[in-house]
């Protein structure tokens, strides 16, 4: 009995033995044809695909590739062989990124009295030195003038050859009109015709200082062939920011001097009522309002009462900085409603007397905002240079701070409020 267990016993492991071999034989054979059928489909796609720069259609048997005859050098690859070449990005690939350039500051800059009379010193320095300007203004000054984007001076003379000289004055000023080339050395831009000189020689020479004005690019304000030009504004539109200037005089030799409808001359402000008017036109056309003047008390520090109601009437009506000339000395600067007055910014290039000066500069920021600074000067034997040396530097802003109201300069010479 025990043989016969296990004779069916063994009977029963070769069938199971043969349906296991049976098996593994049908899974190797599916396997081998389903790798058949994925290899067939795989070059079927391959051969579909049309060449997008040949345009070639595969069932088309006239676009057969002609093989290529081409000689390359012995070891180079192939045409069309990219095996041994890195991936470079194309140019579909790179994106252009460009940084916002910071957006600057407007730069207004001013100066105060300039004299180009013939028989001037700073004329007669001019033309011995043979330098240009450079001869009679330091050169770190001309360039902060000529980098400003808008550069103003006080003109106090006459461009002319004509005219009849008023000899009842004590002092005359006429220039040729070639030295009007000083001014475009200098980098000026604008200037003041409202002075007590303008019409030293009378309208003759006063139409002959607006034609060389105009023939120079430099445009002026002030004055004009009648009232209506005197006391038009002038703008410049620096981006998206519009700045205009007007200018008049407090000191008027002669009532004839004053425009009219069918006179040359200038524009007063005795009584500022007609200079308001400007103002406010040039606030309503503009952004900021530079308003340049011809006042006070020749060689005194101190601004009379005058200049400072002036100063205030004028910005009450939209000026958004106060310029001053006339006194050939420094006045103080003061602050009202936020807004510059600078009472006087004496002589920039005028005579051979040894005094302070200055180089006022108003920088308009890019959110509306300002800063003002003064870059300290001195005249000295009709030469004008920045004052550089540190003590010297502190010395002139300690003056200036003693003529000025209620501000502090600090080492760089911005100007704030205390």
């Amino acid at each position: 009995m025990g043989r016969r267990k296990k004779s069916n016993l063994n009977r029963k492991l070769n069938k199971i033995l043969l349906f296991m071999t049976a098996l593994l034989i049908v899974l190797i054979a599916i396997t081998y044809v389903d790798s058949k059928i994925l290899n067939n489909k795989a070059n079927d796609n391959s051969s579909s695909i049309t060449d997008p720069q040949n345009n070639t259609n595969p069932s088309d048997d006239n676009n057969i590739p002609l093989e290529d005859t081409s000689t390359d050098s012995p070891g180079s690859p192939q045409a069309g062989d990219r095996s041994d070449e890195k991936d470079e990005p194309q140019a579909d690939d790179i994106v252009d990124i460009e940084e916002p350039l910071p957006a600057k500051p407007i730069v207004l800059a001013f100066a105060g009295d300039v004299n180009f009379d013939e028989d001037s010193k700073p004329v007669a320095r001019y033309d011995r030195e043979n330098k240009g300007i450079l001869g009679g203004i330091s050169e770190d000054l001309v360039n902060e003038m000529n980098e400003a984007d808008i550069f103003m001076l006080n003109n106090e003379f006459a461009y002319s050859t004509r005219g009849r000289e008023i000899i009842e004055k004590s002092y005359t000023f006429r220039a040729d009109p070639k030295r009007v080339e000083i001014l475009k050395e200098m980098g000026v831009d604008i200037v003041s015709l409202a002075n007590n000189h303008a019409l030293d020689f009378r309208e003759e020479a006063l139409l002959d200082t607006f034609t060389t004005l105009d023939e120079a690019g430099v445009d002026y304000v002030g004055a004009g062939v009648n009232m209506n030009r005197a006391k038009a504004p002038i703008y410049y539109t620096i981006g998206d920011t519009t700045i205009a200037y007007v200018a008049a005089s407090h000191v008027i030799y002669a009532m004839d001097w004053y425009a009219t409808d069918t006179r040359p001359g200038m524009i007063g402000t005795y009584d500022p009522a007609l200079f308001v008017t400007s103002i406010k036109e040039a606030k309503e056309n503009s952004d900021f309002v530079v308003v340049y003047v011809h006042w006070g008390k020749e060689r005194t520090h101190e601004p009379v009462s005058y200049q400072k109601n002036l100063a205030k009437i004028y910005i009450d009506a939209g000026a958004d900085a106060v310029i001053g000339c006339h006194p050939h000395v420094m006045q103080g600067i003061e602050f009202y409603k936020g807004k510059t007055i600078a009472y006087s910014l004496g002589n920039y290039w005028f005579n051979a007397s040894k005094r302070e000066s200055g180089l006022l500069k108003i920088y308009i920021n890019p959110d509306g905002s300002t800063e003002t600074q003064l870059l300290p000067a001195m005249n000295d034997n009709t030469y004008t240079y920045m004052i550089t040396e540190g003590d010297a530097r502190e010395s002139y802003f300690k003056f200036m701070e003693d003529i000025s109201f209620n501000v502090k300069f600090d080492e760089k010479g911005f100007v704030s409020e205390k």
